[in-house]
C-alpha cells in the first residue's frame, strides 16, 4: 500500500500535466485559428465596403453622362431633369438622413432673418402649438413633392404652384420681399453640400454640386424670383457658377440682415422643441446645446440663444467623425431606396406620405403595420401619435393640393394653381435653365 501510493500519485500528476498541456495547446491552436480567419475576413470586409461605397456614385455619373473627369463644358449641358434625378439619388441612397437634416436646418436658418421671423409671428403658423405642426409638415411635403418627382411632372409643377399661391398673398402685401425669397432659395442650394462636406461619409462631387445649382435655379425661375441687381451676374455658364454666385450673395445678406433679434428668438424657441421632440426629457438640455453647436455662431446669435458648452462640442464633433468613418469603411452602401412619398389613392386622388417629416403622423395611412408594427409600439409607449389618431387634425386619408397650407387657405387657389401649372408647362421645366 505504501509502495503503490507514490506510484499512483506520480501517475495522477502526469495525467494532470498532460491535461494542462493539452488545454494550453488547444487554446494556442484556437487563438491561432481565430487570428488566421478573423483578421483576413475583417480586412476583406473593409476592402469590400470601400470598393462598394463609391460604386453608386460612379454608376450615377455614367448614367447621367458626366463620368469622372468630365469638363465644365459637359456640365454646362446638364438639364433640370438630370439634376432632379441626381438629387433624388443623393436623398434616397447616399445621404438620406443628413440630406433631410440639411434641408431642415436650412429652413430653420432663414428664421434668423428678422423680416422672415416677423411674418411667421404675424401669421402664428410657427409659434401656435396647433398651427405649427401642420405648417412644418406641409412645407416639407411641398418641397418633397417637387424634389422627388420629375420637374415636368404634374405633381412637381402642382407642388410649386401651391407654394406660389401660398406666397402670393404676402408678396402682394409686400410683407415678404424678393430678397427674402432669394435667401430662402439659397439655403437649399448651400446647406446640403455643406452638410455633406462637413458631416457625411464623403463630400459631393462637382456633378452633384452642379445639380443643386441647376435644380434650384429652375425652382427660383418657376417662383418668379428676380436675380438682377442682387447676384453678381445676370447670366451663368452652368449650375456651379450660379451656385457660387448665390452662395456669395447669401453670405453678404446674412452679414447685413442676420443680427441678434428678440423677434427671431421666438420662432427659435418654438422650433427647437420640434427638433428635440423624441429625446428623453433628461437629455433635452444637452440635445438643445448640440443643436446650437450645429447651427453655428451667426445663426445662434441671431436667435439670441446661449453659447453651447465645450462639452457639447466635444461630444457632437467626435460623434459625427466616428459616424463618417463607420459609414465610409465599415458600412455597406444602402441597397433600398428611402421613399418618403406614399401611394396616391386611385379612388380619391389623395396623396400620402410614408414617414412624417416632423413628429406627428400627418397624411400617413393607418395600415396594420403603421399602427401595430414595432415602430408603432415604440411611438405608443413614448406617448406619440399613431396614423389614424385624431383624424380631423392629421388627415390619414391623405391630401389634395388645396389641403396644404394654413387652415384659412385650405380649399383656395384652384384656379390660380391651374394657371400657374399651365405657365410652367409652356416654359418646359425639364430643360437646362441657363
Amino acid at each position: 500500500m505504501n509502495v503503490s501510493s507514490p506510484s499512483r500519485l506520480a501517475d495522477l500528476l502526469a495525467a494532470t500535466s498532460s491535461i494542462d498541456s493539452w488545454k494550453l495547446l488547444s487554446s494556442s491552436i484556437s487563438f491561432s485559428s481565430w487570428k488566421k480567419y478573423v483578421i483576413p475576413v475583417t480586412l476583406g470586409y473593409v476592402a469590400l465596403c470601400r470598393a462598394l461605397r463609391y460604386r453608386g456614385e460612379k454608376k450615377l455619373r455614367r448614367r447621367m453622362g458626366f463620368p469622372e473627369g468630365c469638363s465644365r463644358e459637359a456640365l454646362a449641358s446638364m438639364t433640370n431633369q438630370q439634376a432632379q434625378q441626381i438629387i433624388k439619388y443623393l436623398a434616397a441612397y447616399e445621404f438620406p438622413e443628413f440630406h433631410l437634416l440639411a434641408l431642415q436646418f436650412g429652413l430653420f436658418k432663414t428664421y434668423g432673418v428678422e423680416s422672415i421671423s416677423r411674418l411667421l409671428l404675424a401669421t402664428r403658423n410657427l409659434t401656435d402649438p396647433v398651427k405649427s405642426l401642420k405648417r412644418y409638415e406641409d412645407t416639407a411635403a411641398i418641397i418633397g413633392e417637387f424634389m422627388i418627382n420629375p420637374p415636368n411632372s404634374e405633381r412637381a409643377m402642382s407642388a410649386i404652384a401651391r407654394m406660389n399661391f401660398l406666397h402670393s398673398k404676402y408678396r402682394e402685401e409686400g410683407t415678404i420681399s424678393n430678397e427674402d425669397l432669394l435667401y430662402t432659395l439659397s439655403v437649399f442650394v448651400i446647406e446640403p453640400p455643406r452638410f455633406a462636406r462637413l458631416y457625411e461619409w464623403r463630400a459631393m462631387n462637382e456633378m452633384e454640386y452642379c445639380a443643386y445649382g441647376v435644380f434650384w435655379k429652375a425652382v427660383g425661375d418657376a417662383m418668379g424670383i428676380e436675380y438682377k441687381g442682387l447676384l453678381a451676374h445676370e447670366t451663368w455658364r452652368d449650375g456651379i457658377e450660379w451656385a457660387d454666385d448665390i452662395t456669395a450673395w447669401a453670405k453678404k445678406y446674412e452679414a447685413d440682415n442676420m443680427k441678434p433679434s428678440v423677434v427671431a428668438n421666438k420662432p427659435a424657441k418654438a422650433l427647437i422643441p420640434i427638433i428635440t421632440y423624441w429625446i428623453p426629457s433628461f437629455a433635452v438640455p444637452f440635445a438643445q446645446e448640440a443643436v446650437c453647436v450645429l447651427m453655428g455662431d451667426r445663426v445662434r446669435e441671431a436667435f439670441m440663444l446661449p453659447e453651447p458648452s465645450v462639452a457639447a462640442g466635444a461630444v457632437v464633433y467626435p460623434a459625427l467623425l466616428l459616424r463618417r468613418w463607420y459609414l465610409r469603411y465599415l458600412s455597406l452602401p444602402r441597397l433600398t431606396e428611402v421613399r418618403r412619398l406614399g401611394r396616391t389613392d386611385p379612388k380619391t386622388g389623395r396623396m400620402h406620405t410614408r414617414f412624417p417629416y416632423g413628429n406627428h403622423p400627418f397624411y400617413i395611412e393607418p395600415t396594420i403595420w403603421n399602427r401595430w408594427g414595432p415602430k408603432a409600439w415604440a411611438i405608443w409607449l413614448y406617448g406619440g401619435k399613431l396614423p389614424g389618431d385624431d383624424p380631423e387634425e392629421f388627415m390619414p386619408q391623405g391630401y389634395h393640393w388645396t389641403d396644404l397650407g394654413p387652415k384659412n387657405r385650405m380649399g383656395l387657389g384652384v384656379e390660380e394653381m391651374e394657371a400657374d401649372v399651365k405657365r410652367m408647362k409652356a416654359s418646359g421645366r425639364g430643360g437646362c435653365p441657363f
